[in-house]
């Protein structure tokens, strides 16, 4: 990861030289010097193919990381001090004024140190004869290594692994389906998953092999070279020996081998869409029912490739994972002694389904003394033996593959999934915005659409991640797309194990600053600071994630007074479960926050939300807080902000933006209340250009009102063109009757509507809206009925209804012609129209 970490330092330093130069003047020059020597070495590293890994690369590139990591903070440091000296009174500039000169000269000195750090790191290359090409550690694995991990594969397959016979049908039916056209079929799933098992078994098939005389395995994998599948694939079909033919030679003679025969070739383990393109021409269609089966974890390639839909492997269930695990154990020979079926249970249910890792620990335990004690020591140590054994490294290295074969741009992204718990399932949203903060997301300087948001391309990198079989989608959102995800726990383990040899998280049990030494920390289950003792101040660790038990830190707890003095460079602050009582001070000093997500009762609501108003540099806020809180007129100083959610019991004031002010960055605005400024604002034409979420929640003590009612009247949103997804909370439709109703109220381009404790509904003025696509009612009344006609709710596809009293409901012909999608749960629904009725989806 060390050209990563590089990579992220130029841009991070350039941008501030851009955005913080007031801050950075006295240095500007330095820190502009830094940079160059940091591109040669970024250069370095990206020409280096990595086809050496021992231990003094390691160890260089391990220099290049803590160079990298030790120059960064020292440049944030530098501009939180100077943050700090400015928001000093007179009086406290004067009293500070020598220690800020000192400053100066120790970041001067400092700058020149890590210099001087580079310098000697091309020494030691140049002393130790690491060329280029050689540097990077961690790269391509040599031939040897990848035959050696091949046979490694090869010697935990099983034959007959359990839970495959209805999966090898369901392929065989699909090859053996009707067509005489050459068909692609393929099989997808992550590393271990039993693919190659699966086409083994379908290619040994004596169905398959009574309908395709003339069969060919060639084996591809990450190390594919087109000649020696080519000649594989030859062996298979011919006596050929020669090994002196070029790569066109190879496919003409393939070619002439396959003509006018019916054939099954079967090519395992395709990483890269290239390998279809540099060998298709070698199998002919003769319209004979040919097929090509392959497999792959990456789902691009079978896109690219098949012809037919692509099968993806499940894994294994509970019960087929205990059955694959007892034949190995116990051989067939004997049945599992029921003393130990239980604990039996609980060290399969380690592998998540993933028959690799099982069979691999099954031939560990069948080693092993049957009995209660043995059995109860492998559980403790389950994780242990498949990440760091030697004898069971080889699920691992077979997952690792997977990894090293990401794009450096894809690498953070799929390493940060270490942060979460084992099984827990990740909201995207959440995660894409993570990303967006921690800056592993960057717009491409060329050949990417001006309106491409950074949110877009991170939804691209989750999309790829899932394509590649490493993240499994949970729940997809009604529109499409991932909205909750989860990863496997081997590969999880994978993600903690090089995160902390690369310094880049670290996973602890309670919360102790001074044993951490990596950027980012994530504390599970407790989230008490222990109180280890050190007097130095850790400002290494950018980003810090509680995952525990509820707690509360007030100003003079441990947790608070340590989680000020450590994190003054922090960018991410993720405190899931923490109640936070602070003093005024608050927050104001960590000026490099990007992403916060806090709790706060109404005791320091006000402190912390005056604090937030300081920090510049914040993209994502998350408030939760169980109590009246009034947003202050400097909320909208923060220009950055792009993501602002709100969970608040009720807002009691929220101070609006200035006519002369825009939110040209801000994206999500979730759970404003609607009072007159916030209408105000809303119907300012310029406040939020770029709005693409909108949540609004409707107090009825404002309705009640005079002025309430009349500001409601006027409320448009037709300015907000980028608007696609709007949520309305709280019966605001009741002053807008069929008479009373303003066209003007919804964007036109609105395509996500979601309603919820309303009380009287008109259908009439939603069913204009031209592009909406999903409906979500929830807990409220459509009046009289619904009555849809012809050319209404053209575009809808999904309309969801839960607890909603509908008495009559009408639908004429044409309208919502687009449905396809109709859920109602609870409620009352009489009489539901024949049209709907016919809807093969409906739940």
């Amino acid at each position: 990861m060390a050209d990563g970490v590089v990579s992220f330092l130029i841009q991070n330093l350039s941008q501030l030289l851009v955005d913080e130069a007031k801050l950075l003047s006295g240095v500007e020059g330095k820190v502009k010097s830094l940079i160059s020597e940091l591109k040669f070495i970024d250069i370095f590293l990206k020409s280096s193919e990595g086809k050496r890994n021992n231990n003094i690369v390691k160890e260089v590139v391990n220099q290049i990381r803590d160079v990298a990591y030790e120059a960064e903070d020292v440049v944030d440091n530098y501009v939180a001090n100077v943050s700090l000296h400015r928001s000093r009174s007179i009086l406290g500039k004067m009293f500070h004024c020598v220690g800020q000169a000192m400053m100066l000269h120790d970041v001067d000195a400092e700058i020149e140190n890590i210099k001087r750090s580079i310098s000697e790191i091309y020494s030691n290359r140049d002393k130790y004869g690491i060329g280029e090409g050689e540097f990077q550690c961690g790269g391509e694995a040599t031939p040897a290594a990848t035959e050696a991990l091949r046979k490694r594969r090869r010697d935990v397959e099983e034959e007959d692994v359990v839970g495959l016979v209805h999966e090898s049908d369901t392929v065989i039916k699909k090859l053996l389906k009707s067509d005489s056209r050459l068909q692609i079929a393929s099989i997808i799933g992550m590393g271990g998953l039993g693919k190659t098992t699966l086409a083994r078994k379908i290619y040994n098939s004596k169905k398959v092999k009574e309908k395709y005389p003339f069969c060919a395995w060639g084996y591809v994998s990450n190390e594919y070279r087109a000649k020696e599948l080519l000649l594989s694939l030859i062996r298979c079909l011919s006596t050929w020996k020669s090994n002196e033919e070029s790569e066109e030679e190879l496919k003409e003679h393939l070619r002439e081998c396959l003509n006018g025969k019916k054939y099954l070739i079967v090519l395992d383990d395709i990483w890269k869409t290239e390998v279809w393109d540099d060998v298709k021409g070698a199998f002919p269609d003769d319209n004979n029912g040919s097929r090509i089966l392959i497999t792959s974890r990456i789902g691009e390639v079978a896109a690219y490739m098949g012809t037919m839909p692509p099968y993806f492997l499940p894994f294994l269930t509970e019960e087929q994972s205990w059955e694959l695990f007892s034949n190995k154990v116990f051989r067939g020979e004997e049945d599992c002694p029921p003393d130990l079926k239980d604990l039996g249970m609980s060290i399969v249910e380690s592998c998540s389904g993933l028959p690799l890792a099982i069979v691999v620990l099954a031939g560990h335990v069948s080693k092993k003394e049957k009995s209660l004690r043995e059995w109860s020591r492998i559980k403790e140590h389950v994780n242990w033996l498949l990440v760091h054994d030697n004898n069971t490294m080889v699920v691992m290295d077979i997952l690792k593959l997977s990894y090293d074969s990401l794009p450096q741009k894809l690498k953070s992204c799929f390493l940060y999934f270490a942060i979460y718990p084992e099984d827990y399932e990740i909201p995207a949203r959440n995660l894409i915005q993570l990303w967006v903060a921690e800056g592993f997301i960057q717009i491409p300087e060329t050949g990417t659409s001006d309106t491409l948001a950074l949110e877009d391309i991170a939804e691209y990198y989750l999309e790829e991640l899932v394509d590649r079989s490493l993240v499994q989608v949970a729940s997809k959102r009604s529109g499409g797309g991932v909205k909750t995800c989860r990863i496997h726990d081997l590969l999880r383990d994978l993600c903690v194990s090089e995160s902390k040899a690369s310094k880049f998280i670290e996973i602890h049990r309670e919360l102790d600053i001074n044993k951490s030494n990596s950027r980012k920390m994530s504390f599970h289950h407790s989230t008490q600071f222990s109180s280890s003792p050190n007097k130095n101040n850790h400002f290494h660790t950018h980003s810090l994630f509680l995952f525990g038990e509820e707690l509360t830190w007030d100003d003079e707890s441990k947790g608070c007074k340590q989680f000020r003095k450590s994190f003054k460079l922090a960018r991410v602050l993720h405190l899931n479960k923490v109640l936070l009582d602070l003093p005024p001070s608050g927050l104001k000093l960590m000026i490099h926050l990007r992403y916060l997500k806090i709790k706060t009762d109404s005791r320091s609501a006000e402190n912390i939300l005056d604090s937030i108003s300081n920090l510049r540099n914040l993209e994502t806020l998350h408030l939760s807080c169980d109590w009246v809180v009034s947003i202050p007129i400097k909320i909208w100083k923060l220009k950055r902000l792009r993501h602002f959610n709100l969970r608040i019991k009720e807002i009691s004031q929220m101070s609006r933006v200035t006519n002369n002010e825009r939110m040209s960055n801000l994206q999500t605005l979730c759970e404003v209340p609607l009072y007159s400024e916030t209408i105000s604002m809303l119907n300012n034409n310029g406040s939020f250009p770029n709005l693409k979420k909108l949540g609004l929640c409707f107090y009825p003590n404002f309705q009640q009102s005079s002025a309430g009612a009349a500001n409601l009247s006027s409320l448009s949103m037709n300015h907000l063109s980028k608007l696609c997804t709007l949520k309305i909370r709280g019966d605001l439709f009741n002053p807008f009757s069929a008479n009373g109703f303003k066209s003007t109220f919804f964007p036109s381009n609105i395509e996500k509507i979601t309603l919820v404790d309303f009380k009287e509904l008109d259908f009439k003025a939603l069913g204009k809206l031209r592009n909406l696509r999903i409906m979500k009612l929830r807990r409220g009344s459509t009046g009289d009925g619904i009555h849809c006609v012809a050319g209404e709710f053209p575009a809808l596809q999904m309309l969801q209804m839960k607890e909603v009293k509908v008495e009559r409901w009408i639908q004429d012909e044409g309208a919502m012609p687009s449905l396809s999608r109709l859920i109602i749960k609870g409620g009352a629904v009489e009489d539901l129209p024949l049209q709907l009725q016919s809807l093969a989806s409906i739940k």
